[in-house]
């Protein structure tokens, strides 16, 4: 006498298996996208607060701000200008998705600033696959860094950096969902001019 013997699985139960992982997947993916950036963001961050002290420091030395990445005790490896691309080649950000850190050059004390920009190799307009466009700008005299958001989901990123409920174009890490008033001043003039 034969048995038959049906421990397997039938093909219906593996699709059906197989299409709740890709809904659970499809679901995952954007959050985990999210949390990649925001720990990006967290080390543009952290590079910008670095920067600043530099240039406070520079300043007490030299009375104005350094204008080239050279004249900082904290210039990256290869910085030569006022511009240094975090990811790939260091002065053209060829090869690379990081940030294009770009330091002004001041001569006024609340007016220096430091920018990193997120986008298509830090020139606004161009599209290169990046799921999150933004801006993150700190005056070198404050603590505080605005973040501009040049899409959607880039305003979405910086309303969660910023600690508000609803994406704006422009707000400032202490929570106010207009840009960072410049150091000194009671308007909420945005960094970066705007």
């Amino acid at each position: 006498m034969i048995k038959n013997n049906n421990k397997g699985f039938t093909l219906i139960e593996l699709l059906v298996v197989v299409l709740i992982l890709g809904i659970l997947a499809a679901m995952a993916m954007p959050q985990y996208f999210k949390a990649v950036e925001r720990s990006r963001m967290s080390e543009a961050v952290s590079l910008l607060s670095s920067i600043s002290q530099a240039q406070q420091r520079k300043y007490l030395q030299i009375n104005a701000y350094a204008k080239d990445y050279r004249g900082l005790d904290v210039a990256p490896a290869g910085a030569t200008g006022s511009l240094y691309y975090t990811k790939g080649a260091v002065t053209t950000g060829a090869g690379g998705n990081g940030f294009a850190i770009t330091l002004s050059a001041a001569n006024e004390y609340t007016a220096g600033i430091v920018t990193a920009t997120r986008e298509a190799n830090g020139k606004t307009g161009q599209t290169n696959g990046l799921n999150y466009n933004y801006k993150l700008s700190r005056y070198y005299a404050s603590d505080l860094t605005q973040c501009d958001g040049t899409d959607d989901n880039g305003k979405a990123l910086c309303a969660d950096f910023c600690g508000i409920d609803t994406p704006k174009d422009s707000c400032c890490s202490d929570g106010t969902s207009s840009g960072c008033a410049a150091p000194g001043t009671g308007n909420a003039a945005a960094a970066g001019g705007k």
